[in-house]
């Protein structure tokens, strides 16, 4: 008889001593009568002792079924510690998940929702990495990715988590000193502040009544971080082409004004991304919900 033939019979047996029937066992654990006295009949015959005394209205333990009886109740207890063990683990995950994200929308997004993450889930430790370098999941040995933009094709799993409105702005001095662009052909004619990392750089994207067009831009400043243009375009040397989230406050503040409002692109669509596994952590399916609840599918 194998292990786990022996495991269930002893289950059962258990069960039987507990109702005191065959019949109210078998409904407890939702098998037939016969199944259950076959599982009782196959275990005596594997211990070579009769466990159970059988009479038309009662069941009588043995001695040797006493004995048993003991050890059966014991694997079916931590059977059930076991499994409530798990689904504590479900709902108070343990362990580490790694996160990679672009700088300033991990440090933005993010960062600050990590308090309540950790509060709700205080067994949990997350490691986020800040990085505008595309990663290697598997290689690194990263949990998840936030990434943007179209994604390539891959064997990784991708779930939608947002999409980031775009913008085109200045500071009102420029605006007033070289005038409001009225088309995006205009920008030939403008200092135009960029980035050369990640999916908005020099060529930046619009629509002209509904059909894409992109336009080559130039200016005195190119950096890889939106970030460390933005005190540039504030002081009044350039437009930036920016997801609007990175420059919200200001826009809010006045210290800069969107322009070109109608020929905006479509939302940058961002991700959730991670490698395939046949048993997902139980903290990073957490993690996932998490962020998909807080950041959302706007």
């Amino acid at each position: 008889m194998s292990l786990l033939q022996r495991l269930s019979d002893m289950a059962i047996f258990a069960k039987v001593v507990e109702t005191d029937s065959f019949t109210q066992a078998a409904v407890a654990l939702q098998m037939s009568k016969g199944a259950v006295s076959k599982a009782i009949a196959r275990l005596e015959q594997h211990l070579s002792v009769r466990l159970l005394q059988r009479t038309t209205r009662q069941l009588k333990l043995t001695a040797e079924g006493q004995a048993f009886l003991s050890y059966c109740q014991q694997v079916v207890r931590q059977a059930d510690q076991a499994e409530h063990h798990l689904d504590e683990l479900r709902d108070q995950p343990v362990g580490i998940i790694r996160i990679s994200v672009a700088v300033t929308f991990g440090s933005t997004i993010v960062a600050p929702l990590l308090p309540e993450l950790l509060q709700r889930y205080p067994k949990l430790q997350i490691e986020l990495d800040l990085n505008d370098r595309l990663v290697d999941l598997v290689g690194e040995e990263i949990d998840v990715a936030i990434r943007f933009g179209k994604l390539p094709s891959s064997s990784l799993i991708a779930r939608p988590l947002t999409r980031l409105p775009i913008v085109l702005v200045a500071a009102p001095s420029y605006l007033a000193a070289q005038g409001i662009p009225q088309h995006p052909d205009d920008l030939i004619h403008h200092s135009c502040l960029s980035t050369f990392t990640g999916p908005i750089d020099r060529a930046w994207q619009f629509l002209d009544k509904g059909q894409p067009i992109t336009v080559f831009t130039n200016g005195p400043l190119l950096t890889n971080s939106n970030r460390a243009s933005k005190p540039a375009v504030i002081a009044g040397m350039g437009l930036m082409y920016v997801t609007r989230y990175q420059v919200e406050d200001e826009i809010q503040s006045g210290l800069l004004v969107p322009v070109l409002a109608d020929y905006m692109p479509e939302p940058l669509p961002v991700h959730l991304v991670y490698p395939h596994r046949t048993h997902m952590k139980a903290g990073l399916k957490l993690v996932l919900q998490f962020l998909q609840s807080r950041i959302g599918q706007s």
